[in-house]
């Protein structure tokens, strides 16, 4: 089971305390997605095949380090070029994240002045079978406008081949190359909400979605000494995976007069706040991300400009969750804190 709480915090816990680690699953509500495709709130928008990819491995200290990676992309129907897909190698944290260069149409070309636009995208989960691997990557960043401005994630789809050699043949400095296939499927983050719970969705009646934003955080969970409770709630907002940040999400300390604590803030030039309080119950739609919930908004400042806003929409969830780890050295562990990532979509909805 994929888990979002950070390896540091884990590493934490095991240093202070004895614990012991339940493997259950949640029970889901309605159908999960595996995590080889995102959650819902995203549609398949194309789909390519990698052409001529190469690994490039360096023997260092006799070990095989890897270098990086590259391929051409062509289309799955089609076979005609598309682009250039490239694997990154971080020179402090070695950590490795996937590049996509795809051409853009002639529309795409002519509005925003690109030949192309590009997607950087992180792993977030990997299924490994005995003949090939899978990944499934979220977009941290965007080049330029066209094509992959709406991506939100990219699926490598049974990769093969690319291992490095064995280390018998590992010499000093020796570069190798070596060859590995996969096919790619891009995804882009839909323009209306996906399609939700009737507990969700009765609450909402003629109410329209008019604006969304991606959020990208954290929840920071303490241990009571008998249970865990949320300490905390921060996000940011963008557009999109990778877009630009246009506001946050938080919790506040203090309530509204009318018991609204849930903050979204937005930065842009006509930015607003909204605050709001839980109008339905959380209702969980996968075994790996929280709960989708309406939130009725109890006040707000700044322009509406399609308004009067009603609602908010938490969707498309991934991670947040409460830890599964419970100290069993009681008093050592009291206060302890550990944070669980996550991402969903946020709808604003007026009357």
């Amino acid at each position: 089971m994929w888990s979002f709480i950070s390896s540091s915090f884990i590493g934490l816990l095991l240093l202070q305390c004895i614990v012991t680690t339940s493997f259950g699953t949640t029970v889901a509500v309605a159908a999960s997605t595996t995590l080889q495709t995102p959650p819902p709130g995203n549609t398949l928008s194309m789909t390519c095949t990698a052409q001529n990819g190469q690994r490039m491995y360096k023997c260092l200290e006799g070990k095989w380090v890897y270098q990086g990676g590259e391929s051409k992309l062509l289309d799955a129907q089609t076979y005609a070029n598309v682009g250039v897909y490239r694997e990154m190698v971080h020179p402090v944290t070695k950590t490795i994240s996937g590049w996509w260069e795809i051409v853009n149409d002639s529309g795409d070309d002519a509005e925003s002045g690109y030949q192309y636009s590009t997607v950087t995208g992180k792993v977030i989960d990997t299924v490994t079978t005995q003949t090939s691997t899978s990944l499934l990557c979220v977009a941290t960043q965007h080049g330029n406008m066209g094509a992959t401005t709406r991506i939100s994630y990219i699926a490598m789809l049974g990769a093969k081949g690319g291992a490095a050699p064995p280390q018998s043949l590992c010499k000093q400095d020796e570069v190798v190359e070596v060859p590995f296939t996969a096919d790619f499927a891009f995804y882009t983050q839909d323009t209306s909400p996906p399609t939700l719970p009737t507990p969700i969705s009765a609450k909402l009646g003629s109410s329209q979605a008019v604006e969304s934003f991606y959020a990208q955080g954290a929840v920071r969970y303490s241990w009571t000494g008998t249970s865990w409770t949320t300490k905390s709630v921060t996000a940011q907002l963008s557009t999109v995976p990778g877009g630009p940040v246009v506001g946050k999400f938080s919790v506040l300390p203090k309530p509204d007069r009318y018991g609204g604590r849930l903050n979204w803030l937005v930065f842009n030039p006509n930015g607003f706040s909204v605050t709001g309080r839980g109008y339905t119950a959380p209702v969980l739609m996968s075994d790996y991300g929280l709960g989708w919930q309406l939130v009725q908004i109890t006040s707000s400042s700044g322009p509406a400009l399609e308004g009067p806003y009603r609602y908010v929409l938490m969707t498309s969830t991934m991670g947040g969750l409460q830890p599964v780890i419970k100290p069993t050295t009681e008093e050592k562990c009291e206060g302890l804190v550990i944070t669980s990532t996550f991402s969903c979509v946020f709808w604003i909805y007026t009357t």
